[in-house]
């Protein structure tokens, strides 16, 4: 029954056919008797969006269940939690919300015959339905990454507590440790929050600190000015890194006279000739320096 439901469903919400490609409906999995995702989870979802298998402009459809464990309503709580957060990743990714069509939990999944106390682990699951119709107009082609050597090394930036951000000097740059963003977007990833949430504090706390956020990335040829953002189509991944932590303060109540933000895309690479993916990860980088400490 709840198979015909998807088919009706996807029937009515993701018409006309000429409009669409074709329909994927990809599994999500849970642990048992729990709503939250895990990191297999987690890390499936980054891979979908990374390989445009979920798109801006998709239409989408995500539905929960669980297994036959426990009651019925608390099954059908169960399957809604684990749908609204699924919907809650996507949105925070950055697919808009008004594209997701459909976020309900269906409850358990019945299995005659199957009464284990173990259940039946593939019924606890997500279901995200997805049609990826092309809304906005590709680019001809996406810049190539490569490896290639480049002159104006940088210094390798200080790490450490953010709390010594206040006691550094002027012109001083200090490496922002544990942001994240998903490949070729500038969306921030929700772990990173605990950092920016520090960053924030530090400039509430020191009202005469002002900043500059400096975004840097790796593994490009020397001819491109930066790096290909995949949320705009434009070639401006390290400045619109930046200026997403930028809008991050600003949207705290940190004032804007304060802050600056800029990318460099790979001119100022930390790491000269990039061999191994811990070479392009100290190039792949956000820095804050200090323009103001009195």
């Amino acid at each position: 029954m709840y198979k015909t439901l998807i088919v009706i469903l996807c029937s009515l919400i993701l018409a006309p056919a000429h409009a669409q490609r074709a329909t994927d409906t990809f599994r999500l999995y849970f642990d048992l008797n729990v709503p939250a995702m895990n990191s297999a989870t987690e890390k499936k979802i980054d891979l979908l969006v990374y390989n445009d298998k979920i798109i801006n402009g998709s239409t989408v459809m995500i539905i929960g269940y669980a297994d036959y464990l426990g009651t019925e309503g608390y099954n059908k709580n169960l399957s809604m939690q684990r749908a609204k957060n699924v919907k809650e990743y996507l949105v925070k990714y950055g697919i808009d919300a008004d594209n997701i069509k459909l976020c309900l939990g269906k409850g358990e999944i019945e299995r005659s015959g199957l009464k284990s106390k173990e259940g039946f682990p593939t019924d606890r699951r997500v279901d995200v339905v997805v049609n990826n119709k092309m809304n906005r107009k590709m680019p001809a082609e996406k810049p190539k990454i490569v490896y290639r050597p480049m002159k104006d090394t940088a210094k390798q930036a200080r790490a450490g507590n953010i709390d010594e951000l206040k006691n550094l000097k002027t012109g001083s740059t200090f490496l922002l440790k544990n942001v994240y963003f998903p490949p070729d977007r500038h969306i921030i990833k929700p772990e990173s929050a605990e950092t920016l949430e520090k960053l924030y504090m530090v400039l509430r706390d020191n009202p005469t600190l002002k900043i500059s956020i400096e975004g840097h990335v790796c593994c490009i040829g020397k001819e491109a000015a930066d790096a290909w953002d995949i949320d705009t189509y434009e070639p401006t991944l390290s400045v619109n890194r930046a200026k997403a932590i930028y809008n991050y303060l600003i949207d705290k109540g940190i004032e804007a006279s304060r802050l600056k933000y800029a990318g460099f895309g790979r001119r100022r690479p930390v790491i000269e000739d990039e061999r191994t993916e811990e070479d392009a990860e100290k190039n792949r980088r956000v820095e804050v320096r200090v323009i103001d400490n009195k």
